[in-house]
């Protein structure tokens, strides 16, 4: 299906098997993770069309030339007695349309504006969890009046042209010592292995025991576990099985005298690799911080390999922060099309407002704790 206005040409697709060249196109470290690559999102989309969870709708933006200039990735809902498309489908992470770095923020408000139009009998477009930034690029789909920053964050290691030690000293000194002697006791107490394997490589002996171990994990610390997910298992499986293309799964192994004691598992498009799925023994294997131990040894190696950064992602757990990450500021933005939207977008704005005063709230209460015990040391 195809629609046309303010010179947009919007093509309405049904997945993106078949949208390789246009991805290829516009996808890059300017505007995109791998959680847009087309790889991942291939994966994802094929889940959500078997799995029957929503209806995928991919608009494809064109100049009037015939170039490429946006694609959003996008599942069809109802909710709250309205119809969506929403950008947030639940394995990704940020979940922002690809915009071609030859538009301004000018062009986004007649842009969206054809999408909208080119899918009938819908109210609203939800962009949720949108990084301010990919690199040094700011997004320009949060500068519009639509978008408003969440209280949630991601966390970002930049690797490319640093030093392991560069690395280390960007870490506070007592978290730094701590993980240190951790290591260095572990590595006197038991033989010490660490290991990596990307996509096909990967062992399905790890495999098989990095989900046993995930499970354990997850109940002991009452998380969900969405790798054991009917709907959403098969993405991740897939990816560590490199059938994601230009997506690749890695799976990384910390084991003492062949026991595994912790596994991560992340996606790379090559450039940037991905933290995404942890699992670590606790018990008498606690005290050495096997989890941390091994974020630890895989930044070290993405480093070596060359790698631009490594993503830790979203959620704003001490131990991003303490690693060195830089704070990637996240976004939402809703755009409404019928009466009916203008009216929840309306009530959205006055989320958003009180959303920020909160936000601002709780920075001032935690600057004056700091200031507050700064005050009691001297």
């Amino acid at each position: 299906m195809g629609r046309s206005g303010d010179g947009w040409r919007v093509e309405i697709h049904d997945g993106v098997d078949h949208l390789a060249s246009e991805w290829a196109a516009l996808a890059g470290p300017h505007n995109a993770t791998p959680f847009q690559s087309h790889g991942f999102l291939r994966l994802v989309f094929r889940a959500l069309a078997v799995n029957h969870l929503a209806t995928p709708v991919v608009a494809l933006v064109r100049a009037p030339d015939g170039r490429p200039v946006a694609l959003f990735p996008m599942q069809r809902t109802r909710k709250h007695g309205l119809d969506w498309l929403s950008t947030d489908i639940r394995p990704v992470d940020y979940c922002a349309p690809l915009l071609d770095a030859s538009l301004s923020v000018g062009d986004l408000p007649g842009l969206v504006k054809a999408v909208l139009a080119a899918v009938p009998g819908v109210d609203l477009l939800y962009c949720n969890r949108m990084p301010d930034r990919f690199g040094e690029m700011p997004d320009p789909l949060i500068r519009l009046p639509n978008a408003g920053r969440l209280r949630l964050s991601a966390w970002v290691l930049p690797l490319a042209g640093r030093s392991a030690s560069d690395i280390a000293a960007a870490r506070p000194a007592n978290f730094r010592g701590n993980l240190r002697r951790a290591t260095q006791n572990l590595a006197k107490a038991h033989r010490r292995q660490f290991s990596i394997a990307m996509g096909g490589a990967i062992d399905e002996a790890d495999l098989a025991a990095f989900r046993a171990l995930r499970v354990t994990s997850s109940e002991e610390k009452a998380r969900g576990n969405i790798l054991e997910e009917d709907d959403w298992s098969a993405v991740y499986l897939d990816l560590m099985r490199q059938e994601g293309g230009d997506c690749r799964g890695w799976l990384a192994r910390l084991a003492v005298d062949d026991e595994p004691i912790a596994y991560l598992f992340g996606i790379t498009d090559g450039r940037r690799a991905v933290a995404m799925l942890p699992a670590a023994k606790l018990g008498p294997w606690r005290p050495y911080s096997p989890g941390l131990q091994l974020f630890s040894d895989v930044i070290e190696h993405f480093r070596a390999e060359g790698y631009d950064c490594f993503d830790l992602s979203i959620g704003d757990m001490d131990y991003k922060r303490r690693f060195g990450c830089q704070e990637v500021g996240l976004y939402d933005a809703l755009f409404a099309k019928t009466p009916a939207g203008w009216g929840y977008y309306l009530l959205w704005r006055l989320k958003i407002a009180l959303r920020a005063r909160m936000k601002t709230i709780a920075e001032t209460r935690a600057a004056n704790r700091k200031g507050g015990k700064g005050g009691k040391a001297g």
